[in-house]
């Protein structure tokens, strides 16, 4: 999205293309968006002053010759009289006209072949610039006729990235959608834009989604079987054995490439991947094949019947199973390693997605078994977590546990785990802080068990603790020591081994010495810890590398924290993608790297793989997601993020940029709803709380944050001030930043934005730099103004990764006369155009003249993207 829109910048190549005189092939599956694309070209083009003539194929099974052009209205041909090709040769270069000439043909593979010959003369005599779309495989037998042997630009169509498809639903939805919910739709469309309108129309029709609470939500699977047309048009045009083929690959879900060899011959895998049906993904030596989009395999799976009987039974046989009954592809895929290659793309994360909600659904029923049958502590929360991962209803969870408080057996050094787990579930969860807090009193058992309720506590009071009352603030539980080593005793086994007591109170010590900007000591604390590789939990790895960030090492705690999640995905570790995809996220973001965050961000998401007690971190990329659809002009997909993040009730105090205050100020800016003294004046409170409490490193980032908004100076100072005890290199630099803006001195700023850029911190040094030019125009140093403007546009044009999404090239409201200023700013509040027109006294076609040039001077296409821009 580096342009504003869905699918803007994909006008803008086309539409350079078509100036430089070049044609260009559109490709896609239906669903992709071809046709939508080529009506905005339509309407790019028109305002260019170019001539345009649009038609559609109709098809191969076309009744009679140029049925295309007559129905474009090209021809007017009387039923049963042949039309000459050279009236129809003439009818067209008359719809063409004789100045600059745009051809336009959706479904160009379904031109008949004599309108095809037609257009390719036409085009030819008149040297018009071509646009053509069709399905795969590329190049159809008609768009090579209608081309002719010129050169064109083949333009692939690339699924929606997450913010995209997120307004997509939530528009069609008329109101905001669940992320979690909006990851599972990416999973089964691929980030087919009209596929994520048919799963979501039908899903809701059938029920399956539910608005609750101002929020769509999903109890059960979106794939219904309304969607078989939607199917049927995927695999039209295969032959028998290529649908076969789809049938077979849909028993398997993802495979090995040598295993799909054993069924699937190669001319019908070829075949299926010219037609865009299948995936290769690469990675560690491994090729696995699967369907696209991952709907196809879905639907057919769930469809039952004779036909899918008899693809399981031939997969069988290839396999060597014998019967059909005995091979269960759901487990075999449950148990598959899905290499890391599955995170290089869009499609691969939307598979990725559809293959780990069927490895959650089988270790739910796994679990469930272990559990019912031996119910130790264990394989009691193992139990637990599954059923929150899979957002079972909560009496179902409350059920659960009753039973287990009365079930589980006495397990000395263990017994705190489980009221410890029901703490956090209520706490962050169920939102009941109370209720988790009056459990972890401590019960006086064992030292080891009341060390453990003791920590979680602390942890609770820095996830969802009280800010403004007078309720405790999070302290550095005390150390538990690890007792001597019995070289005599038995090791555990490993259906018992759990992190130790110890393992715990260090984590959360480490935690509580990160949230007050000890990153140092915290790094020391995460060292001792030695957490077994059966555990289930592998919490200490992402602490280890967000510590890294903190202390200002951000390109390292990067590359780590992507390597953890390429092994979590390896795994299918869901409890890590959340708090591995932060860390990375965060980098990202800390770096000005926009391009790299949007395509991390939609693969993350569009896996729909959350941790459901470490929700900080999922607030965290909800919040950053949020905060880029909103650079980006998607206000709407931002809003829908921001008011699901405030849902989620987290003070998040060991987490930079979790909250939803400063997000909010920024919308109502945005918006027009409120100043910026009026709307930050929340979020700064917030602020001062978290300072006040000790939790510098999220009243930090979010200073940080506000400055750009509105520096408040005495709080900004406050916080500023304890940043530069800070440990690390990080905090301490964002602090002198801080400080700058709240002194209001462009001096400052841009010492601070290349100490910023030094370390790596593009994003806060991009910030400071825009503020110190503007102080600079703002003093009347018109000449030193200039200079920094022109460096600090050279610095962002060599960092790329459209980081201009910080600082616009112009100043968008300089561009704008006063007239054009007080439209623009009415209708980005929403008002329509004769709301406006009557707010200032205007006649209605002033007022459309006005908005048409707004949009033309600051660059937008739609209404939606004006409060961004302003």
């Amino acid at each position: 999205m580096s342009a504003p829109g869905p699918r803007a910048s994909l006008v803008d190549i086309v539409l350079g293309a078509v100036r430089e005189g070049t044609s260009v092939v559109v490709s896609g599956l239906p669903g992709s968006g071809r046709s939508t694309l080529l009506a905005r070209v339509r309407a790019a083009v028109l305002d260019d002053d170019r001539h345009v003539l649009s038609l559609v194929g109709v098809g191969p099974g076309a009744p009679r010759p140029l049925e295309s052009l007559v129905l474009a209205g090209v021809l007017d041909a009387a039923p049963g009289q042949p039309v000459s090709l050279g009236r129809a040769v003439d009818a067209v270069e008359r719809a063409l006209g004789t100045g600059p000439a745009v051809l336009l043909a959706d479904d160009a593979d379904a031109l008949d072949d004599t309108s095809a010959a037609v257009l390719g003369a036409v085009s030819a005599r008149q040297d018009a610039t071509v646009v053509l779309s069709q399905r795969p495989p590329y190049p159809a037998a008609p768009v090579e006729t209608v081309l002719g042997g010129r050169p064109a630009t083949a333009l692939p169509m690339p699924p929606l990235a997450f913010e995209e498809m997120h307004a997509t639903a939530s528009a069609l939805l008329g109101g905001d959608l669940d992320a979690g919910v909006a990851g599972r739709l990416y999973g089964l469309s691929g980030g087919l834009p009209g596929l994520v309108r048919s799963v979501a129309t039908e899903a809701r029709r059938a029920g399956r989604l539910v608005e609750e609470s101002g929020t769509w939500v999903a109890r059960r699977d979106l794939v219904t079987s309304a969607l078989a047309g939607d199917v049927g048009r995927l695999v039209s045009g295969l032959s028998p054995e290529e649908v076969d083929g789809v049938w077979a690959l849909a028993a398997t879900g993802a495979a090995e490439l040598g295993t799909v060899h054993r069924f699937l011959p190669w001319p019908v895998l070829v075949a299926l991947d010219d037609h865009g049906l299948v995936r290769f993904v690469e990675a560690e030596g491994r090729t696995t094949v699967t369907l696209y989009p991952p709907l196809v395999g879905e639907l057919l799976r769930q469809s039952g019947g004779a036909r899918a009987l008899r693809a399981a039974e031939q997969v069988a046989d290839a396999l060597g199973s014998g019967r059909a009954d005995e091979w269960d592809p759901l487990a075999r895929t449950a148990d598959a390693a899905v290499p890391t290659g599955w995170a290089a793309s869009r499609e691969s994360a939307a598979i990725l997605g559809r293959a780990l909600r069927r490895h959650a659904a089988a270790q739910l029923l796994a679990s469930r078994d272990a559990w019912e049958r031996t119910p130790t502590t264990r394989n009691t929360v193992r139990y637990l977590e599954a059923l929150v991962n899979d957002d079972t209803a909560p009496d179902v969870v409350e059920h659960v546990l009753s039973r287990a408080h009365d079930l589980v057996p006495e397990e000395p050094g263990r017994e705190s785990f489980l009221v410890a787990w029901e703490a956090v579930y209520r706490a962050v969860v169920r939102h009941e802080r109370d209720a988790a807090l009056a459990l972890l009193e401590p019960a006086g058992t064992t030292e080891a068990d009341d060390a453990v309720l003791i920590a979680v506590a602390q942890h609770v009071l820095l996830a969802v603790g009280d800010v403004e009352g007078t309720g405790p603030s999070a302290e550095l539980p005390p150390p538990l020591p690890r007792p001597a080593t019995d070289e005599s005793a038995e090791p555990p086994s490993t259906a018992s081994l759990l992190v130790g007591p110890g393992d715990v109170v260090g984590l959360v010590r480490a935690e509580v010495l990160l949230a007050r900007g000890r990153c140092d000591d915290a790094a020391e604390m995460l060292d001792d810890l030695v957490v077994p590789q059966a555990a289930d939990r592998q919490d200490g790895a992402s602490w280890r590398s967000f510590t890294l960030l903190c202390a200002g090492e951000v390109e390292a705690a990067v590359e780590r924290s992507r390597r953890l999640l390429d092994q979590a995905r390896d795994r299918f570790a869901v409890w890590e993608f959340e708090p591995h995809g932060y860390v990375v996220a965060l980098g990202l973001y800390l770096q000005g790297r926009f391009t790299t965050l949007r395509e991390h961000l939609t693969s993350v998401f569009a896996a729909g793989a959350h941790a459901p007690l470490r929700p900080s971190t999922r607030a965290g990329l909800r919040c950053l997601g949020a905060e880029l659809s909103l650079r980006e002009g998607n206000v709407t997909s931002a809003r829908s993020l921001a008011h699901q993040l405030d849902a989620l009730q987290l003070l998040a105090a060991s987490t930079p940029l979790a909250r939803p205050h400063p997000l909010a100020a920024e919308l109502a800016l945005a918006t027009g709803q409120a100043g910026p003294e009026a709307a930050t004046r929340a979020a700064w409170d917030l602020v001062e709380a978290m300072d006040r409490r000790g939790y510098l490193l999220a009243a930090l980032f979010d200073a940080a944050w506000l400055v750009t908004l509105w520096p408040d100076a005495r709080r900004a100072r406050r916080v500023a001030e304890h940043a530069a005890a800070a440990q690390g290199t990080l905090l301490p630099a964002l602090g002198r930043y801080v400080t700058a803006a709240a002194d209001r001195s462009p001096e400052a700023l841009l010492a601070a934005a290349d100490d910023l850029r030094a370390r790596g911190l593009v994003l806060h040094g991009t910030q400071a730099h825009a503020a110190a030019v503007r102080l600079l125009r703002d003093d009347g140093r018109t000449a030193l103004a200039t200079d920094e403007a022109h460096r600090l546009r050279a610095l962002v044009a060599t960092a790329g990764e459209e980081l201009d999404l910080l600082v616009p090239p112009v100043a968008p409201v300089d561009t704008l006369s006063p007239r054009e200023r007080e439209v623009a700013r009415l209708v980005a509040r929403g008002l329509s155009n004769k709301d406006v027109a009557r707010e200032l006294v205007l006649s209605d076609r002033t007022v459309d003249n006005h908005v048409y040039r707004i949009f033309r001077k600051l660059g937008i296409t739609s209404r939606d993207q004006l409060p961004s821009v302003l």
